[in-house]
């Protein structure tokens, strides 16, 4: 589950994005709303963080041999806000 940091931050994209739709109807606020809390989400993945590098470095000590790009991206996701286990 994501953070509760990376959930607010799309839930306040969402609503500030709300408060410009708000006389639209509903089946066109949902897609603009939707790329907003995408837009956060993007926004918080962007730049990868201390922890999102370490990832790397441990997965790169552990797997010595043979890392692949896939195995640093999983890594630097599961550090990530995004891959952060809520409470």
């Amino acid at each position: 589950m994501p953070s509760k940091e990376l959930i607010a931050l799309a839930a306040n994209a969402m609503e500030e994005r709300r408060k410009e739709l708000i006389a639209q109807p509903l089946s066109r606020i949902y897609p603009q709303l939707a790329e907003a809390a995408a837009g956060a989400i993007l926004a918080a993945l962007l730049e990868p963080t201390g922890a999102m590098l370490e990832m790397c470095e441990r997965e790169d000590a552990i797997k010595s041999s043979y890392v692949t790009y896939s195995d640093f991206w999983r890594a630097m996701l599961a550090a990530s806000a995004l891959g952060e286990q809520s409470e």
